[in-house]
């Protein structure tokens, strides 16, 4: 997540939509007032900042996983905490609505169709996690699906400025830096991970007509809103 005072927007980071290489191309453009959340892969540099309070009980919860483990994140007793993919609704939360309101606020969305497969492959191959098959992935409410439009929506309602295809990556990221202002003029980020697919016909291929519906049942928020098809 990136919340920047010096350009006015906020960009919400979702699931498997090249969101880690976005946050890398714009993070170094932004303030030392900002805010830019930590991930795995630059945690140890200077790229996070401000995520968390100044002090010990926030440096320590910062540092400590265990400490994470222990307290919610949104607990009242850590003040202001930021992190990956957090919620518009908790971002407007902690900011007021008075930012809220007056900045940019952006992200980027993916045919939910897609984005399962491409996530199952990732923790499957990318990260050697032993997995179920496929159709007890999708099927089984015990398996974590990345249903974005949480992220992104209050209810039924987005509460965000504009949600951008990543399908048509190549031209909506230039389209978001040109919408942020000049300083923004950037080479396309490549993707953090392209972990090949087992099924070289397309993502349809891994579905029968029961996953396939179960996915536009969770999913339904994202396919309505961006009108996404199978």
């Amino acid at each position: 997540m990136i919340f920047s005072h010096r350009y006015k927007f906020i960009f919400i980071k979702t699931h498997k939509t090249a969101g880690s290489s976005i946050k890398s191309t714009l993070a170094p453009l932004c303030g030392q007032e900002d805010i830019i959340t930590p991930m795995e892969s630059n945690r140890s540099t200077d790229l996070p900042k401000n995520y968390h309070e100044n002090n010990v009980i926030g440096k320590v919860y910062a540092q400590s996983k265990m400490f994470r483990k222990c307290i919610n994140r949104h607990s009242d007793f850590l003040g202001k905490w930021y992190y990956e993919h957090m919620p518009a609704v908790r971002v407007r939360q902690l900011i007021g609505e008075e930012i809220w309101n007056s900045y940019k606020k952006i992200c980027f969305e993916r045919n939910p169709w897609a984005k399962v497969v491409s996530y199952y492959n990732w923790k499957k191959n990318g990260q050697s996690r032993k997995m179920p098959s496929f159709e007890e992935y999708v099927m089984k409410k015990s398996h974590r699906l990345l249903m974005d439009a949480r992220l992104y929506f209050d209810g039924d309602n987005y509460i965000v400025d504009e949600v951008f295809d990543y399908e048509s990556f190549e031209i909506t990221f230039p389209q978001v830096c040109e919408k942020l202002g000049d300083s923004f003029k950037v080479s396309m980020p490549k993707e953090k991970t392209r972990v090949k697919q087992e099924k070289m016909g397309g993502y349809q291929e891994y579905y029968n007509d029961e996953t396939r519906e179960q996915i536009s049942r969770l999913f339904y928020r994202e396919i309505e809103f961006m009108g996404y098809k199978f």
